[in-house]
């Protein structure tokens, strides 16, 4: 991928901040502060005018998006209204390829988006690259970028290959780092659970002054008989052991 032609200063400054997008997400921050700050470092990129970014929703739908300015942001909400245009088309795509240079003055774009290609050009711009976010082959959403057509070179948008690719590996640390954390949850309300019960089994051994084999059987029984959850019975016990429900022994197995 050939980015040499950016100004060396400013390949600096939009290299550095490749580091920040894989990182943000570990950093607490949110998807939309991430994408805001991608379209903030896109235009940066030399022939690119605006920026904007979405991400798709859980039926494919775009959600959570960002804009450098308030054209780019009319035309990505534009596009989510209509169900027309590159980001979506970008998103939905397998290849994995962006849409490059597209020139809005040629009839098949008129024909391709219609609606969107006469509001793009009535905002003043004649061509837009719309660059995939793809996480380990997981369409995320996609990077727009609004421009004159030809004024963006093939390094401007390998730059801007880079940044998306950056913003959707952090995207995909954000995923892992919330699957971990509710699985974490899910562990630890499972141990808490665990230690009610058994200080519940404690305290019925004592009132009957049975093992906590019978223990457990009248506890579980009288959970299942009022349709109880078998913790939160637990829990009412652990609180208030004087007021807690009489437990008839249980049946013996036949």
């Amino acid at each position: 991928m050939n980015t040499e032609p950016l100004d060396p200063g400013k390949a600096q400054e939009v290299a550095a901040h490749l580091l920040v997008l894989v990182d943000a997400p570990a950093r607490g921050e949110d998807e939309t502060h991430l994408l805001r700050r991608l379209t903030q470092v896109t235009v940066l990129v030399p022939g690119v005018e605006e920026a904007a970014c979405s991400l798709l929703g859980p039926v494919g739908a775009p959600g959570h998006m960002a804009a450098s300015d308030d054209r780019a942001r009319r035309l990505e909400r534009l596009q989510a209204q209509l169900q027309e245009g590159p980001c979506l088309d970008v998103s939905r795509g397998r290849n994995g390829k962006p849409l490059a240079d597209v020139p809005l003055t040629h009839p098949h774009s008129r024909t391709r988006w219609p609606r969107f290609t006469s509001r793009a050009l009535t905002e003043g711009f004649t061509a837009v690259t719309a660059v995939p976010l793809v996480h380990r082959d997981r369409a995320l959403g996609a990077l727009d970028l609004y421009h004159q057509h030809g004024g963006l070179e093939s390094s401007g948008i390998g730059w801007a290959r880079l940044l998306a690719d950056a913003t959707a590996v952090g995207l995909g640390h954000r995923d892992l780092l919330r699957d971990a954390v509710n699985r974490a949850d899910q562990l630890q309300n499972a141990l808490n659970s665990r230690v009610v019960i058994e200080q519940a089994k404690g305290i019925l051994v004592e009132r009957f002054d049975c093992d906590l084999k019978e223990a457990f059987d009248r506890l579980r029984g009288h959970a299942r008989t009022n349709r109880i959850k078998l913790a939160e019975l637990a829990a009412q016990i652990v609180a208030s052991p004087s007021d807690s429900p009489p437990f008839p022994r249980p049946r013996p197995a036949r």
